[in-house]
């Protein structure tokens, strides 16, 4: 899901590693034309762990004034505990007008099904280049590569990059480029498996 600078939910959780989730968040805010530099309405949690006295004091900042049409809080903790979940249902659920709510977190399975229920999620990967994984898939074992399959399709990354990438690595050795080259019109075919093409060319590559 992506973002609507002109139509902000009220509440989002952005699933990332800390780093791209807060440059995320930056290249939005520049983009709605929100400032956080010495902001009264901009409202930042980093603590190491976002307790409930924290949810509590942010809960008191929500129900307070705001000094333009929008007020921000940013909670970029790397673990919520569930009494603080607990106590920010009903400020997320029912937020005042103009109040957006953005939860930076690896994993969505982080928080209690209640409170994620109330966020719209917004997922985030720094992926590496097809260039570099390529070639750690051509250097690595058949059973690494087994493992690599596994996570690439978790991550529901495009097959038909990987598999140019793939093509390019091999230039010149044209026996296993044509083991690539017999899959890689099935790349886009939704009747295929792409963890069984993986699979396949982690066994039949050398």
């Amino acid at each position: 899901m992506e973002i609507d600078p002109l139509n902000l939910h009220h509440a989002y959780l952005i699933e990332s590693a800390p780093e791209h989730g807060e440059r995320f968040l930056v290249s939005l805010f520049e983009q709605i034309g929100f400032s956080t530099t010495q902001n009264p309405d901009y409202h930042l949690f980093n603590g190491e762990t976002f307790l409930v006295e924290d949810a509590r004091l942010l809960n008191a900042r929500a129900q307070g004034k705001s000094f333009s049409d929008k007020k921000i809080f940013v909670i970029t903790s790397s673990k919520i505990n569930f009494q603080a979940q607990n106590a920010l249902l009903k400020t997320f659920e029912e937020p005042h007008e103009g109040i957006h709510f953005f939860i930076i977190l690896p994993e969505r399975d982080l928080l209690l099904p209640t409170l994620l229920s109330r966020l719209q999620v917004v997922r985030i990967r720094h992926e590496e280049s097809a260039n570099t994984e390529a070639e750690k898939f051509l250097g690595s074992s058949a059973p690494e590569r087994i493992k690599f399959s596994k996570k690439f399709i978790d991550k529901e990354k495009p097959l038909a990059p990987f598999l140019d990438s793939l093509l390019q690595m091999l230039k010149g050795n044209m026996e296993e480029s044509k083991k690539v080259f017999a899959l890689r019109a099935y790349a886009s075919d939704p009747a295929v498996s792409p963890r069984l093409i993986l699979e396949h060319l982690s066994l039949v590559l050398k």
